[in-house]
């Protein structure tokens, strides 16, 4: 035997085996986790919203759900943030970061590109029936994410209300903002549930017509934008 050879053993009997997963990143693995999760919930609702279900679906073990998430509960409100919420955070990040900087950005234009966020494909998608309706059931009956969701829906509704009252006091006009964004909100749900129950019913340019005219009613063109 060489001397090569006895090395090439000790190496081959020292060696690590191959993890049993593949090393992501702590970042990645978590949202591939709440991707998985998030197709059962779309496929079978809060029914297929188990760890097994999950697991199979993400093809990992039980332990890396615990290792990142503390409960299964707080896998769904983060399934919620991500899923229904991403693109309108996003709109309030920017124009929050808009306003910080001092860029000039007209709030005409801040107000239109959030409420054009409320339709983007991402969002105002059929795929995203089955999890809202689940979710919605679910909030009833689930203090953690009803707490998630009047955090999200405070800031949502917060950030609308400042950007109509910041267009509306530089138009002169007089509107009350809170009301008026919550009625918006409730507008976008009402149109967005009908379309996907029935397309003939609305389109989602329709419905994103319809937004921007309620908006318009009070604080005057928004679309030119």
């Amino acid at each position: 035997m060489t001397q090569a050879q006895p090395e090439a053993a000790k190496t081959k009997r020292g060696a690590k085996k191959a993890p049993r997963f593949s090393r992501e990143q702590a970042d990645v693995r978590r949202s591939m986790l709440i991707e998985a999760a998030t197709r059962c919930l779309s496929v079978g609702g809060i029914g297929a919203f188990t760890i097994d279900r999950i697991c199979k679906e993400a093809g990992v073990s039980r332990g890396l759900i615990n290792h990142h998430f503390e409960s299964l509960d707080g896998l769904l409100v983060e399934v919620y943030k991500s899923s229904l919420y991403a693109s309108v955070n996003n709109q309030i990040d920017e124009a929050k970061r808009r306003r910080a900087e001092a860029s000039g950005w007209p709030p005409e234009a801040a107000l239109a590109a959030l409420v054009r966020s409320n339709f983007a494909p991402e969002y105002f998608s059929r795929e995203n029936l089955l999890i809202w309706l689940s979710l919605w059931g679910e909030i009833a009956v689930n203090p953690r994410l009803k707490e998630a969701h009047r955090e999200l829906y405070d800031a949502y509704r917060a950030e609308l209300a400042e950007d109509i009252a910041a267009v509306a006091v530089e138009r002169g006009r007089q509107v009350d903002a809170p009301a008026l964004a919550r009625n918006f909100i409730a507008l976008v749900d009402g149109l967005w549930l009908e379309w996907c129950l029935d397309e003939s019913v609305v389109t989602p340019q329709a419905a994103e017509a319809a937004g921007f005219e309620m908006l318009e009613a009070q604080v005057g063109p928004l679309r030119d934008s």
